[in-house]
């Protein structure tokens, strides 16, 4: 039973999860080009 006391951390957590996971997959996917402009950009 929820209330304005009770907080269902089983729904912020799959929300949580359901939101972090596609951003995840895309950095892991396009990371090398991700580091690359981190590092194309500093002159030296």
């Amino acid at each position: 039973m929820l209330d304005e006391y009770n907080t269902d951390w089983t729904g912020l957590t799959a929300a949580a999860l359901i939101s972090i996971v596609p951003i995840l997959i895309l950095f892991l996917l396009l990371q090398r080009y991700f580091i690359a402009g981190l590092t194309g950009s500093v002159k030296s």
